[in-house]
């Protein structure tokens, strides 16, 4: 059996995960990372075990972290898999040592780029280039599916110095970032933004939403928004989203 574990915010990791599972066919399952934090901590056991994440800052989310260190991982073949938008960084790299202190070995791991979705930072991708990164997407995710089917084993370079660097100060960023997120005057209470943070960061209060310390920046809330009227640096409810198209808001939750 092959079990594939994501975190995904716009959809494009989840459109991934659900790609090689429909590659590999057979008895594969997916899971949400976000669900499965939810739940007591226990065991991941399988034949292949593949975690899926973006990179955030150049490192895993650090929910994807979280569950790593809290569960008890046992296979004989783990593929971790990032995808980016600006560059994977040191992702891989910081699972692998998470892995090893865990007596776990990473066999695999692999990058698949994809449209980058920190608008807020970077700006909405015109059209030419989401149409080239997710040609690009689809080429490395039928990729890696052919690589965990074969069972090819490979290791990431495990020094990111830069990497760290960065992603440190993000990560210790992170809690002053979420004030930044504002609901506009648009906001009509909806609940969707809630529903389908995979953090659990937004609550609904009088029919509007409030963003907690939980936040991983996913920018799931920004991008799936009806009617665009959540707030974050330069993003204005005329500025244009994204989200993968493959991939429905009801497919998150």
């Amino acid at each position: 059996m092959t079990k594939i574990y994501y975190f995904s915010g716009t959809g494009n990791t989840l459109w991934s995960a659900k790609r090689i599972a429909e590659l590999l066919g057979g008895d594969t399952a997916v899971f949400n990372i976000g669900a499965e934090m939810q739940k007591e901590p226990g065991a991941l056991e399988a034949d292949r075990l593949v975690f899926m994440f973006p990179s955030y800052a150049y490192q895993s989310p650090l929910m994807v972290r979280r569950f790593l260190i809290r569960s008890a991982i046992r296979s004989p073949y783990i593929a971790a898999l990032v995808t980016f938008g600006t560059a994977p960084g040191g992702a891989l790299a910081e699972v692998r040592r998470v892995l090893k202190r865990k007596k776990a070995v990473l066999s695999f791991s692999g990058s698949i780029p994809s449209v980058e979705n920190y608008i807020p930072i970077f700006g909405p991708p015109d059209e030419q280039i989401v149409a080239k990164r997710l040609a690009l997407q689809s080429a490395a995710t039928e990729e890696a599916a052919k690589a965990i089917e074969a069972g090819k084993k490979n290791s990431p370079w495990p020094i990111r110095p830069f990497s760290f660097f960065v992603s440190s100060l993000f990560r210790m960023g992170t809690p002053l970032f979420v004030k930044g997120y504002k609901a506009g005057a648009e906001c009509n209470g909806c609940g969707l933004c809630e529903r389908i943070c995979p953090a659990g960061a937004i609550t609904l209060k009088n029919s509007r939403p409030e963003f907690s310390a939980k936040c991983e920046h996913c920018q799931a809330c920004l991008n799936w928004c009806p009617r665009r009227s959540i707030r974050y640096i330069r993003l204005k409810p005329d500025t244009p989203r994204y989200h993968h198209p493959g991939i429905t808001v009801h497919d998150l939750f």
